[in-house]
């Protein structure tokens, strides 16, 4: 069975559940090193106690709308100072929250170590 077509529970902070497709989930490292290549035959659940559930329900918006559509890769010197010249407007429209929100997405990029949010933040 490919990644693409197993699913995997990731589990918030609250308990909430949240089934995602393996490749999606791959994209965290600590995702990626908790899940048993061996044993693919059952959904793993995966707790990250460190994320809330709104923030992990936006982690893995962002995660499936990359696997989709990668964001462009930000170079410099910036070629201008609007984001949406930069970058995929979903992306721009992404990072539009409070910055609370915005700083809770950042801390849970890093916990769970999702190396392109950790780029676009």
């Amino acid at each position: 069975m490919s990644d693409d077509d197993q699913k995997i529970n990731l589990l918030s902070r609250e308990g909430d559940v949240y089934e995602v497709a393996l490749a999606v989930a791959r994209m965290s490292k600590l995702v990626d090193e908790s899940v048993d290549d061996e044993d693919t035959s059952a959904i793993s659940d995966i707790p990250l106690p460190n994320v809330k559930g709104i923030v992990l329900a936006k982690v893995i918006e962002y995660c499936q709308h990359y696997q989709t559509e990668p964001m462009t890769e930000i170079t410099t010197p910036l070629p201008s100072v609007k984001l949406e010249e930069i970058v995929q407007q979903w992306y721009c429209d992404f990072v539009k929250v409070e910055n609370v929100m915005l700083f809770e997405l950042v801390t849970a990029a890093n916990y769970m170590n999702i190396q392109p949010l950790q780029s676009h933040n």
